[in-house]
């Protein structure tokens, strides 16, 4: 039995994954099961739930990978520290992560009991996106590109992808970073919570970039290839802090400066117009990494990960601005993912046998009918009720409710993995009803109104719908919808005409693709509106989270695998 433990640890959105004989068998992240947002720690939680549902037993694991190598890029660490850091506060927290990563195996052993000849694998942070990307894709060969924050010292890796092998020729290195840069921006514009960059992509779509040319000329210095301009920015300094230890927490990471460029006046009454400019700046550095990456290795297939791949907008333009004819982003493409892809490459240094169940991102925890009914059991009977149905019926009655402009929402099976709902722990609604933002906004997620929601649409109807030829069936890219269809849609239809859409086959997850066919063949739309089941929390991830998220907002039926509850 060959069994491989993927990590995620000390770094935002920290997560688990276990492969086992050539299996992704199980993966989840650690804010989904302690209830705490983009969690930094140890994903204690996250290996419990893996060898719960594997059925192995701690002794059995040997081989752990993690997503970081503290080793990486050390010629490079050393002097940089040395000059930035060595007499600031800063080198407490550097000097705490190191010491946290390299003594994982005696954590490992001494307060988890995990077998004492486990091996620790320690895997560059970049190298485990990448892999996560090409060996979750169909291609043979491929440009892979990691852009994120920060990950091993370095914020982009291209890399040379063929017949398995994975060979980085490029490297973007501290201080400089396009993630950084989107993170300071978002800051400044009054998002401070960590990962608040889809607001600004969603706020994008409502300016001009006015501001386009004077923040790309100020804050990057020009005629170089990729280099921030630190005279705006914090995150050099040396008692600056970026907390990586449990709910992350950052200081600015631009400074003052900024405020040469835009007054407070200028902020406040100009959001949408900044928005629009910074979205179109990181844009034109993406395009531009990606035709270098192309211009050394060309070929017509392109692997996205990391953090700065969420940007789904941004994804949208490489077809049309590069020789790229297809792109895989995986369905986590963040740090979350590097679990995966950690334990991918350990798992294929070990076995030639081709990796199954890399396709799905239904990987984490699933609840049994009794313990539903358990569930449903603290429900006050006098104001709800709930009836068990068959499948069919099930999708039937559930259609017509959101027909009826019903907001359901739908819980089934296994949790997703990665950041978005993809159809197991979702809110659903009708898509045709123009107030349905509105609606689903002041009934349950209480958050801005620019936000767009998402549509999730059957894959043979598609190209009847949307204009080009991606398909994304993890909302990885933001496309536009058809002229003729998009008065049908104006619930899922932002104000540029776009959708940040997923694609549904049977294959992929038989439940929704039933519900969605059920509403087709009632309003001939085959299309709902697909947004996470939360309300200012992590996704639910078990019955009584559905349960509460239901009784305490104003959502009009709850449905747990094949149960309907509705309000009396």
């Amino acid at each position: 039995m060959s069994i491989v433990l993927g990590l995620n640890a000390y770094h935002a959105d920290s997560a688990a994954a276990l492969i086992k004989d050539n299996e992704l068998l199980f993966a989840v992240e650690e804010e989904k099961l302690n209830r705490k947002k983009h969690w930094a720690g140890f994903p204690e939680k996250s290996i419990e739930e893996a060898i719960k549902f594997s059925g192995i037993k701690k002794n059995e694991i040997l081989n752990i990978a993690i997503n970081t190598n503290p080793y990486s890029n050390i010629s490079r660490k050393i002097p940089f520290f040395l000059m930035n850091f060595l007499l600031g506060e800063k080198k407490n927290e550097i000097f705490t992560r190191f010491k946290k990563k390299t003594s994982l195996k005696k954590l490992l052993i001494q307060k988890y009991n995990f077998n004492k000849k486990i091996k620790i694998h320690y895997i560059d942070h970049h190298l485990s996106h990448i892999a996560s990307a090409y060996y979750a894709s169909d291609f043979k060969k491929c440009l892979a590109i990691s852009i994120d924050g920060f990950g091993d010292f370095a914020s982009i890796n291209l890399a040379k992808c063929n017949n398995k092998k994975i060979t980085v020729f490029k490297k973007i290195y501290f201080p400089d970073s396009l993630g950084i840069f989107y993170e300071a921006m978002t800051q400044m514009l009054g998002f401070k919570n960590y990962g608040d960059e889809y607001k600004i992509m969603g706020m994008a779509s409502y300016g001009f970039p006015e501001f386009y040319d004077i923040i790309k000329k100020s804050l990057f210095i020009e005629n170089d290839f990729f280099k921030l301009n630190l005279v705006y920015f914090n995150h050099t300094q040396k008692n600056y802090s970026y907390k990586y230890d449990g709910v992350p927490q950052q200081q600015n990471i631009f400074n003052n400066k900024i405020f040469d460029i835009f007054d407070e006046s200028t902020i406040e009454n100009k959001k949408e117009n900044i928005a629009a400019s910074v979205q179109k700046v990181f844009e034109h550095f993406l395009i531009k990494i990606i035709k270098y990456g192309l211009s050394k290795y060309p070929t017509e297939n392109l692997c996205l990960s990391g953090g700065c791949s969420l940007n789904s907008s941004a994804n949208g333009k490489i077809i049309q601005a590069t020789s790229v004819k297809k792109i895989f982003i995986p369905y986590a493409p963040g740090d979350a993912g590097g679990a995966i892809g950690s334990a991918m490459i350990v798992n294929n240094k070990k076995s030639n046998k081709i990796l199954t169940n890399i396709k799905t991102p239904y990987l984490g925890p699933e609840f049994t009918n009794k313990q539903i009914q358990e569930a449903l059991k603290n429900l006050d009977l006098n104001k709800f009720n709930y009836q068990e149905f068959n499948l069919d019926e099930l999708c039937k009655e559930i259609a017509l409710k959101i027909s009826n402009s019903h907001v359901v929402g739908w819980f089934q099976d296994r949790i997703e993995f990665g950041a978005r709902a993809l159809g197991n722990r979702s809110i659903l609604a009708d898509p045709r009803n123009k107030n349905m933002r509105e609606i689903i906004n002041t009934k349950i997620k209480r958050r801005e109104s620019f936000r767009p929601f998402a549509p999730t649409i059957l894959e043979e109807e598609k190209e009847n719908w949307f204009s080009n030829e991606y398909y994304n069936h993890y909302m990885e890219v933001v496309i536009k919808i058809k002229n003729k269809k998009k008065n049908l849609v104006p619930a899922v239809t932002h104000i540029d005409e776009s959708c940040r859409l997923q694609v549904i086959t049977e294959l992929d997850n038989i439940k929704f693709y039933t519900l969605i066919k059920s509403f087709y063949k009632l309003t001939n739309v085959p299309i709902l509106l697909n947004t996470s089941f939360n309300e200012n929390e992590p996704i639910v991830c078990t019955p009584e989270e559905a349960i509460d998220c239901f009784l305490r907002t104003k959502m009009d039926n709850l449905v747990i695998n094949n149960y309907i509850i509705s309000r009396n």
